[in-house]
């Protein structure tokens, strides 16, 4: 009698658990995808995509030696921050700034 309650109360519990987890599995699902769109479209509209395109676009305007290159936020947009050793011995930084494609010195 134990027996057929217990398995009657499991029974019960996964059909009264189940609706629950795939809702909200199929809500995870779908705020998966809107992130990952989010962030498609987001790198669809930069003009500097890559650590790459950013010391080109630094070179061209500064001349010097590349030390380093990180990703960072520049005017609150994504961009990069380029380190560059000058022909005259001096460290600077260089700021790309992703989305316009604007350099700036610091």
């Amino acid at each position: 009698m134990k027996t057929a309650l217990f398995t009657i109360f499991v029974a019960l519990s996964l059909c009264t658990i189940s609706p629950v987890m795939a809702a909200s599995m199929h809500g995870y699902t779908a705020l998966s995808a809107v992130a990952m769109n989010a962030n498609k479209h987001q790198q669809q509209k930069l003009k500097v995509s890559s650590k790459e395109q950013a010391v080109q676009l630094a070179k061209r305007q500064y001349r010097g030696k590349v030390l380093k290159v990180q990703s960072s936020r520049v005017n609150g947009n994504p961009g990069y921050s380029v380190k560059l050793l000058s022909n005259d011995g001096v460290v600077f930084y260089v700021k790309v700034d992703a989305r316009t494609g604007r350099v700036s010195r610091n």
